[in-house]
Protein backbone atom coordinates (compact mmCIF):
# COMPACT_ATOMS: atom_id res chain seq x y z
CA UNK A 1 0.00 0.00 0.00
CA UNK A 2 0.91 3.44 -0.65
CA UNK A 3 0.34 6.38 2.69
CA UNK A 4 -1.13 9.31 1.64
CA UNK A 5 0.86 10.94 4.17
CA UNK A 6 4.88 10.44 5.16
CA UNK A 7 5.32 7.84 8.32
CA UNK A 8 8.17 7.31 10.33
CA UNK A 9 9.38 4.16 11.09
CA UNK A 10 7.48 3.98 14.48
CA UNK A 11 4.06 5.36 12.69
CA UNK A 12 4.18 2.47 9.91
CA UNK A 13 4.27 0.23 12.25
CA UNK A 14 1.40 1.24 14.38
CA UNK A 15 -0.84 1.83 11.20
CA UNK A 16 -0.13 -1.68 9.96
CA UNK A 17 -0.32 -3.60 13.17
CA UNK A 18 -2.27 -6.15 13.36
CA UNK A 19 -5.82 -6.95 15.20
CA UNK A 20 -7.77 -4.15 17.84
CA UNK A 21 -4.74 -1.59 18.30
CA UNK A 22 -4.47 0.84 21.28
CA UNK A 23 -1.98 4.07 20.49
CA UNK A 24 -1.10 6.41 23.21
CA UNK A 25 0.47 9.29 22.74
CA UNK A 26 0.79 12.92 24.08
CA UNK A 27 -0.70 16.16 21.79
CA UNK A 28 1.59 16.17 18.70
CA UNK A 29 3.06 12.98 18.73
CA UNK A 30 0.68 12.04 15.81
CA UNK A 31 -1.50 9.61 16.79
CA UNK A 32 -4.34 11.61 14.64
CA UNK A 33 -2.07 10.91 11.81
CA UNK A 34 -1.99 7.12 12.45
CA UNK A 35 -5.37 7.47 12.34
CA UNK A 36 -5.77 9.05 8.86
CA UNK A 37 -3.42 6.63 7.55
CA UNK A 38 -4.89 3.17 9.00
CA UNK A 39 -8.29 4.21 7.46
CA UNK A 40 -6.17 4.51 3.82
CA UNK A 41 -4.12 1.53 4.89
CA UNK A 42 -7.71 -0.37 5.46
CA UNK A 43 -9.53 1.35 2.37
CA UNK A 44 -6.33 -0.02 0.19
CA UNK A 45 -6.30 -3.80 1.47
CA UNK A 46 -10.47 -3.96 1.88
CA UNK A 47 -12.45 -1.09 0.31
CA UNK A 48 -13.05 -4.17 -2.82
CA UNK A 49 -15.06 -6.32 -0.74
CA UNK A 50 -19.26 -6.26 -0.78
CA UNK A 51 -20.44 -4.45 2.28
CA UNK A 52 -17.00 -2.62 3.65
CA UNK A 53 -17.56 -0.01 5.67
CA UNK A 54 -15.75 2.63 8.22
CA UNK A 55 -16.83 5.06 10.79
CA UNK A 56 -14.10 7.53 12.69
CA UNK A 57 -15.65 8.49 16.12
CA UNK A 58 -14.32 11.90 18.24
CA UNK A 59 -16.03 14.15 20.76
CA UNK A 60 -15.06 16.99 18.16
CA UNK A 61 -16.87 17.44 14.76
CA UNK A 62 -13.62 19.78 14.17
CA UNK A 63 -11.77 16.78 14.21
CA UNK A 64 -14.42 14.99 12.57
CA UNK A 65 -13.80 17.28 9.92
CA UNK A 66 -10.07 17.61 9.93
CA UNK A 67 -9.91 13.59 9.32
CA UNK A 68 -12.67 13.77 6.66
CA UNK A 69 -10.58 16.32 4.63
CA UNK A 70 -7.29 14.58 5.22
CA UNK A 71 -8.36 11.14 3.89
CA UNK A 72 -11.26 12.22 1.54
CA UNK A 73 -14.65 10.73 1.34
CA UNK A 74 -15.58 7.46 0.10
CA UNK A 75 -18.46 5.57 -0.39
CA UNK A 76 -18.27 3.63 2.97
CA UNK A 77 -16.63 5.80 5.01
CA UNK A 78 -18.29 8.45 7.71
CA UNK A 79 -17.01 10.71 10.13
CA UNK A 80 -19.31 11.85 13.58
CA UNK A 81 -19.34 12.53 16.68
CA UNK A 82 -19.90 10.32 19.89
CA UNK A 83 -23.10 12.40 20.64
CA UNK A 84 -24.24 11.92 16.96
CA UNK A 85 -23.77 8.69 17.28
CA UNK A 86 -25.35 7.70 19.99
CA UNK A 87 -28.34 9.79 18.46
CA UNK A 88 -27.87 7.02 15.16
CA UNK A 89 -27.77 4.44 17.27
CA UNK A 90 -30.95 5.14 19.68
CA UNK A 91 -33.36 6.17 16.08
CA UNK A 92 -32.32 2.50 14.07
CA UNK A 93 -32.41 0.49 17.17
CA UNK A 94 -36.11 2.41 17.84
CA UNK A 95 -38.59 -0.89 17.47
CA UNK A 96 -36.51 -2.91 19.44
CA UNK A 97 -35.74 0.27 22.50
CA UNK A 98 -38.81 1.60 23.91
CA UNK A 99 -37.24 3.97 25.91
CA UNK A 100 -36.59 7.74 24.84
CA UNK A 101 -33.64 9.73 25.77
CA UNK A 102 -34.71 13.56 25.03
CA UNK A 103 -32.18 16.21 25.62
CA UNK A 104 -34.38 17.96 28.03
CA UNK A 105 -34.54 15.63 30.60
CA UNK A 106 -30.26 14.94 30.33
CA UNK A 107 -28.43 15.07 33.25
CA UNK A 108 -24.67 16.13 32.84
CA UNK A 109 -22.06 17.38 35.29
CA UNK A 110 -23.59 21.16 35.63
CA UNK A 111 -26.83 19.62 36.23
CA UNK A 112 -26.35 17.04 38.92
CA UNK A 113 -24.47 19.76 40.42
CA UNK A 114 -27.09 22.45 40.87
CA UNK A 115 -29.84 21.00 41.18
CA UNK A 116 -29.21 17.61 42.82
CA UNK A 117 -26.00 17.99 44.59
CA UNK A 118 -25.62 21.48 45.54
CA UNK A 119 -29.52 21.06 47.13
CA UNK A 120 -29.13 17.72 49.38
CA UNK A 121 -25.50 18.30 50.25
CA UNK A 122 -24.80 22.10 50.64
CA UNK A 123 -21.72 21.55 52.88
CA UNK A 124 -20.17 19.42 50.16
CA UNK A 125 -18.33 16.97 52.70
CA UNK A 126 -17.39 15.20 49.44
CA UNK A 127 -16.53 16.96 45.96
CA UNK A 128 -19.62 16.65 43.72
CA UNK A 129 -16.82 15.79 41.09
CA UNK A 130 -15.44 13.33 43.04
CA UNK A 131 -18.64 11.56 43.27
CA UNK A 132 -19.80 12.09 39.71
CA UNK A 133 -16.46 10.78 38.81
CA UNK A 134 -17.26 7.79 40.71
CA UNK A 135 -20.74 7.29 39.29
CA UNK A 136 -20.23 7.64 35.82
CA UNK A 137 -16.30 5.33 36.26
CA UNK A 138 -17.74 2.86 38.43
CA UNK A 139 -21.23 2.56 40.01
CA UNK A 140 -22.72 3.14 36.36
CA UNK A 141 -20.09 3.10 33.90
CA UNK A 142 -17.79 0.11 34.58
CA UNK A 143 -17.48 -3.32 33.02
CA UNK A 144 -18.39 -4.86 36.41
CA UNK A 145 -21.46 -3.05 36.32
CA UNK A 146 -22.51 -3.84 33.28
CA UNK A 147 -22.65 -7.35 34.47
CA UNK A 148 -24.72 -6.86 37.59
CA UNK A 149 -28.62 -7.61 36.82
CA UNK A 150 -29.39 -4.28 37.83
CA UNK A 151 -26.76 -2.27 35.72
CA UNK A 152 -25.20 -0.81 38.97
CA UNK A 153 -21.81 -2.03 41.03
CA UNK A 154 -22.81 -3.72 44.46
CA UNK A 155 -22.22 -1.66 47.69
CA UNK A 156 -19.84 -4.35 48.63
CA UNK A 157 -18.06 -4.41 45.43
CA UNK A 158 -17.43 -0.85 45.81
CA UNK A 159 -16.69 -0.44 49.40
CA UNK A 160 -14.60 -3.77 50.18
CA UNK A 161 -12.01 -2.20 47.23
CA UNK A 162 -12.39 -5.11 45.09
CA UNK A 163 -11.65 -2.23 41.86
CA UNK A 164 -8.44 -2.49 42.89
CA UNK A 165 -6.56 0.59 44.92
CA UNK A 166 -4.66 2.06 41.53
CA UNK A 167 -8.32 1.96 39.90
CA UNK A 168 -10.20 3.24 41.60
CA UNK A 169 -8.65 6.28 44.06
CA UNK A 170 -11.67 7.65 46.41
CA UNK A 171 -10.50 6.92 49.78
CA UNK A 172 -11.80 3.97 51.41
CA UNK A 173 -13.04 6.13 54.38
CA UNK A 174 -15.10 7.74 51.88
CA UNK A 175 -16.79 4.85 49.93
CA UNK A 176 -19.66 4.35 51.93
CA UNK A 177 -20.89 7.64 52.13
CA UNK A 178 -20.51 8.07 48.54
CA UNK A 179 -22.52 4.39 48.18
CA UNK A 180 -25.08 6.44 49.90
CA UNK A 181 -25.22 9.30 47.68
CA UNK A 182 -25.56 7.19 44.64
CA UNK A 183 -28.37 5.58 46.22
CA UNK A 184 -30.26 8.73 46.28
CA UNK A 185 -29.19 10.17 43.25
CA UNK A 186 -30.53 6.98 41.65
CA UNK A 187 -33.86 7.61 43.21
CA UNK A 188 -34.15 11.21 42.43
CA UNK A 189 -33.64 10.94 38.51
CA UNK A 190 -36.33 8.27 38.76
CA UNK A 191 -38.50 10.07 40.39
CA UNK A 192 -37.65 13.41 38.12
CA UNK A 193 -38.11 11.23 34.88
CA UNK A 194 -34.65 11.78 34.08
CA UNK A 195 -31.63 10.37 32.60
CA UNK A 196 -27.87 9.78 32.46
CA UNK A 197 -25.05 9.09 29.65
CA UNK A 198 -24.88 5.47 31.43
CA UNK A 199 -28.24 4.90 31.58
CA UNK A 200 -28.70 5.71 27.53
CA UNK A 201 -25.26 3.97 26.70
CA UNK A 202 -26.80 0.40 28.47
CA UNK A 203 -29.95 0.67 26.97
CA UNK A 204 -28.21 0.82 23.64
CA UNK A 205 -25.58 -1.98 24.49
CA UNK A 206 -29.21 -3.96 24.85
CA UNK A 207 -30.65 -3.25 22.52
CA UNK A 208 -27.05 -4.03 20.35
CA UNK A 209 -27.21 -7.45 21.79
CA UNK A 210 -31.24 -7.97 21.06
CA UNK A 211 -30.58 -6.97 17.12
CA UNK A 212 -27.36 -9.48 17.25
CA UNK A 213 -30.19 -12.39 18.40
CA UNK A 214 -33.51 -11.52 16.77
CA UNK A 215 -33.04 -8.80 14.27
CA UNK A 216 -30.19 -9.42 12.27
CA UNK A 217 -30.76 -7.24 9.48
CA UNK A 218 -30.91 -4.09 11.44
CA UNK A 219 -27.24 -5.14 13.57
CA UNK A 220 -25.97 -5.94 9.74
CA UNK A 221 -27.07 -3.14 7.69
CA UNK A 222 -27.57 -0.12 10.34
CA UNK A 223 -25.41 -0.70 13.69
CA UNK A 224 -21.95 -2.85 12.23
CA UNK A 225 -18.82 -1.62 10.84
CA UNK A 226 -16.32 -2.99 9.41
CA UNK A 227 -13.66 -0.91 10.57
CA UNK A 228 -14.17 1.68 13.45
CA UNK A 229 -11.35 4.35 14.64
CA UNK A 230 -11.92 6.30 17.62
CA UNK A 231 -9.68 9.34 19.18
CA UNK A 232 -9.48 10.91 22.42
CA UNK A 233 -10.60 7.24 23.67
CA UNK A 234 -9.95 8.60 27.23
CA UNK A 235 -12.58 10.30 27.33
CA UNK A 236 -14.87 7.76 27.36
CA UNK A 237 -16.44 5.17 30.01
CA UNK A 238 -16.02 1.46 29.75
CA UNK A 239 -19.48 1.00 29.37
CA UNK A 240 -19.06 3.40 26.07
CA UNK A 241 -15.79 1.51 25.01
CA UNK A 242 -18.05 -1.97 25.36
CA UNK A 243 -20.52 0.12 22.48
CA UNK A 244 -17.65 0.59 20.34
CA UNK A 245 -16.51 -2.82 20.24
CA UNK A 246 -20.51 -4.22 19.66
CA UNK A 247 -20.20 -1.77 16.35
CA UNK A 248 -17.22 -3.12 15.38
CA UNK A 249 -18.11 -6.37 16.02
CA UNK A 250 -15.14 -8.43 14.08
CA UNK A 251 -11.44 -9.32 14.37
CA UNK A 252 -9.32 -6.32 14.93
CA UNK A 253 -11.86 -3.91 14.01
CA UNK A 254 -10.95 -1.27 16.53
CA UNK A 255 -8.18 1.36 16.12
CA UNK A 256 -8.24 3.57 19.43
CA UNK A 257 -6.25 6.29 20.38
CA UNK A 258 -5.79 8.36 22.94
CA UNK A 259 -3.80 10.97 25.69
CA UNK A 260 -3.72 9.26 29.23
CA UNK A 261 -2.79 12.87 30.72
CA UNK A 262 -5.53 14.61 29.11
CA UNK A 263 -9.08 14.78 29.44
CA UNK A 264 -12.46 17.00 28.10
CA UNK A 265 -15.21 15.08 29.74
CA UNK A 266 -16.03 16.01 33.20
CA UNK A 267 -16.21 12.66 35.51
CA UNK A 268 -14.04 10.08 33.12
CA UNK A 269 -11.44 8.17 35.52
CA UNK A 270 -9.82 6.10 32.98
CA UNK A 271 -6.92 4.00 32.83
CA UNK A 272 -5.56 2.38 29.23
CA UNK A 273 -5.86 -0.66 30.82
CA UNK A 274 -9.40 -0.89 31.29
CA UNK A 275 -10.19 -1.25 26.94
CA UNK A 276 -7.92 -4.37 27.56
CA UNK A 277 -10.90 -5.29 30.47
CA UNK A 278 -13.44 -4.91 27.93
CA UNK A 279 -11.51 -6.59 25.33
CA UNK A 280 -11.28 -9.31 27.75
CA UNK A 281 -15.21 -9.69 28.18
CA UNK A 282 -15.97 -8.93 24.70
CA UNK A 283 -13.43 -12.30 23.90
CA UNK A 284 -14.42 -14.72 26.27
CA UNK A 285 -12.70 -18.19 26.07
CA UNK A 286 -12.72 -18.05 22.21
CA UNK A 287 -12.10 -14.67 20.39
CA UNK A 288 -8.76 -13.87 22.37
CA UNK A 289 -7.82 -11.31 18.49
CA UNK A 290 -10.39 -8.81 20.31
CA UNK A 291 -8.07 -8.25 23.10
CA UNK A 292 -5.45 -4.92 22.32
CA UNK A 293 -2.31 -6.09 22.63
CA UNK A 294 -0.25 -4.06 25.19
CA UNK A 295 -0.64 -0.16 23.85
CA UNK A 296 1.28 0.99 21.16
CA UNK A 297 3.48 4.20 22.01
CA UNK A 298 4.71 7.27 20.15
CA UNK A 299 6.42 9.95 21.79
CA UNK A 300 8.44 12.13 18.67
CA UNK A 301 6.83 15.22 18.92
CA UNK A 302 5.97 17.81 15.71
CA UNK A 303 4.38 19.96 16.87
CA UNK A 304 6.99 21.73 19.70
CA UNK A 305 10.34 21.78 19.97
CA UNK A 306 12.50 20.53 22.67
CA UNK A 307 12.64 23.52 25.09
CA UNK A 308 8.44 23.03 25.84
CA UNK A 309 8.86 19.70 25.71
CA UNK A 310 11.58 19.50 28.63
CA UNK A 311 9.65 21.62 30.72
CA UNK A 312 6.48 19.89 30.06
CA UNK A 313 8.34 16.65 31.18
CA UNK A 314 9.42 17.95 34.37
CA UNK A 315 5.87 19.00 35.29
CA UNK A 316 4.43 15.97 34.39
CA UNK A 317 7.65 14.34 36.57
CA UNK A 318 6.12 16.69 39.67
CA UNK A 319 2.69 15.64 38.64
CA UNK A 320 3.68 11.58 39.27
CA UNK A 321 5.91 12.17 41.71
CA UNK A 322 3.27 13.87 44.03
CA UNK A 323 0.14 12.05 42.54
CA UNK A 324 1.60 8.51 41.43
CA UNK A 325 -1.27 6.72 39.24
CA UNK A 326 -2.65 10.02 38.39
CA UNK A 327 -2.04 9.18 34.84
CA UNK A 328 -0.39 6.45 33.13
CA UNK A 329 3.22 7.44 32.44
CA UNK A 330 5.02 7.46 29.16
CA UNK A 331 8.59 7.68 28.08
CA UNK A 332 9.09 11.04 27.57
CA UNK A 333 8.30 12.80 24.00
CA UNK A 334 10.98 14.60 22.24
CA UNK A 335 11.45 16.99 19.55
CA UNK A 336 12.86 17.42 16.47
CA UNK A 337 14.28 21.11 16.90
CA UNK A 338 15.90 22.63 19.94
CA UNK A 339 14.40 25.53 21.33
Amino acid sequence: WTPQMHLTEEERKVVEAKGTVLLLGRSGTGKTVCICNRIEFDRQRLGHKPGFSQLFVSRSSQLCRYVKDAVGSDEGSSFTTFDRLVGQMESSLSQIISQSFHPRHHVDFARFHREFYTERYPQEDVSALIVWKAIRTFLKGSIEAFQTSTGLLSRDYFVSGQLGKNRCKVPSQLRDILYDIFLQYQIWIKEQHLWDDCDRTMTLIKGIEDAKKNHSSIYQEQIKKSKLYVDEVQDYTQLEILMFFYIGGGPGSLFLAGDPAQSVVEGTDFRFEEVRSVGYYVAGNERRHLIPEKPKIVNVNFRSHAGVLNCAGGFLDLLFGYFPGSAKQLKKDFGLFKG
